[in-house]
């Protein structure tokens, strides 16, 4: 039996995986993040297509769309880049627990200015809001630390970890995403943009009612710990560009697109809100119904090539958008992105924790996530550019170029999973 933090015990060699994430659901903070997570899914769900076709109903087009997108997306966009390595730096020196509230925070400032401008119409308080939007990922770095720290390290638990809370994030996206497109088509966005604010309050306050600090746990100095540094928080290892432009490219190759998909789906072939709210839906449900194969597929394989299987799908992916024209046809390959979503995300937090020092395990995280956004800032503007002068089929072409090459990437660059940190056997 493995004793770890949060006041609970597992043994990984005989559970399985749904064993585990019982287990893991004793640890406070792993309990709520995952909890936080489940409630901030209901309306990230909404936000997935609505971020794409609001701007259009207050009479911006596609171009504007890209531009918006790629200072305000959440992984790849300005903000974002330039804030998770001071956040991720930040939280390796003061406070896990702190760059989450912020990142809460601002999240629920962003879902403010989102109701101011579907009151006014306003482009300049929409320029804001996807800004703040962009800005509020500062909290994941700190986030995916302290889940790796709340299970002590441990591979099979972090794999297990991270697929829960990805999981219980999917959940709601299962209807959320639909409802949402009904209230857009009838009564606008704005109720969708008030119900986002009032759950990330809820978030904020859980927050801060339940996570425990963990980053003195991995602090061997902290009376005397190290001052924050600009250079340090944007210092890129040498040894780690390859696997750090390996990830960028795949958040290029499909910020190209899938930026967009959306917008230009109702712009090329006016589906209304509803119909696009289906098809976000579809994608929930199609990562709700194989985050468990995925799991273990991860545990069995490993991140490095999970993430390549991941890319692969990305290539179908492209293929069947550039040939799909209709409702069904896009729903068939909805499926095909909500698994290639579950494939990707579990698996590169568990390689970024299971490959970072332990005192820059925050700094890691914002680092490639900005490296990754310094990268893929003009993926969407070039997309929505490709699409105004070249039609439909132009961005999706590149994206799939795109993702051809990031497999080769991944292959040369990525690293494997060391020996020493499996070893016991920790099956699924």
């Amino acid at each position: 039996m493995a004793a770890l933090r949060g006041g609970f015990q597992v043994d990984n060699q005989n559970q399985g995986v749904v064993g585990v994430s019982r287990a893991l659901l004793l640890n406070r903070n792993i309990r709520a993040i995952a909890v936080t997570g489940l409630i901030s899914g209901v309306y990230i769900g909404m936000l997935n297509f609505a971020l794409q076709l609001f701007p259009l109903s207050i009479g911006l087009g596609i171009p504007a769309i890209g531009i918006l997108q790629a200072v305000g997306s959440r992984f790849s966009g300005a903000g974002a880049t330039f804030i998770q390595p001071l956040a991720g730096h930040y939280s390796d020196l003061h406070s896990r627990k702190g760059s989450i509230m912020l990142g809460s925070a601002t999240t629920v400032a962003s879902m403010l200015c989102f109701v101011g401008t579907a009151l006014t119409g306003n482009w300049y308080l929409i320029l804001l809001a996807f800004v703040l939007y962009g800005v509020s990922i500062l909290g994941s770095p700190a986030s995916q630390a302290m889940v790796a720290e709340s299970v002590a390290l441990d591979p099979h638990k972090m794999d297990v970890a991270y697929s829960l809370v990805f999981f219980l994030g999917t959940v709601p996206g299962v209807v959320s995403p639909a409802l949402a497109g009904s209230v857009a088509g009838t009564t606008g966005y704005l109720a969708i943009f008030a119900a986002a604010a009032l759950l990330e309050s809820l978030d904020l306050f859980l927050y801060w009612r339940e996570l425990s600090e963990t980053k003195h746990t991995v602090t061997a100095e902290p009376e005397q710990g190290p001052r924050f540094s600009l250079r340090e928080a944007f210092t890129f290892p040498r040894s780690a560009w390859g696997y750090y432009g390996a990830l960028a490219a795949d958040a290029f190759a499909f910020g190209i697109s899938s930026n967009i998909i959306y917008a230009m789906a109702q712009d090329q072939f006016h589906f209304s809100a509803q119909e696009i709210g289906l098809l976000v839906a579809v994608w929930y449900l199609a990562m709700l119904a194989s985050q468990y194969p995925a799991t273990r597929l991860l545990i069995r394989l490993g991140p490095k090539k999970t993430l390549m299987a991941s890319e692969a799908l990305g290539t179908v992916l492209m293929i069947g958008w550039a040939f799909s024209n209709s409702l069904p046809e896009f729903l068939v390959f909805s499926v095909i992105f909500g698994v290639s979503v579950t494939t990707w995300v579990p698996g590169v937090s568990s390689l970024l924790m299971t490959h970072a020092p332990p005192k820059t395990r925050g700094g890691v995280g914002g680092k490639v996530a900005a490296f990754r956004g310094l990268v893929a800032f003009p993926a969407p503007i070039i997309g929505g550019f490709l699409y105004q002068y070249l039609g439909y089929d132009a961005p999706i072409f590149a994206s799939l170029v795109g993702t051809l090459v990031c497999v080769a990437l991944m292959f040369r660059f990525l690293p494997e999973r060391p020996r020493a940190s499996i070893r016991g056997g920790n099956g699924p």
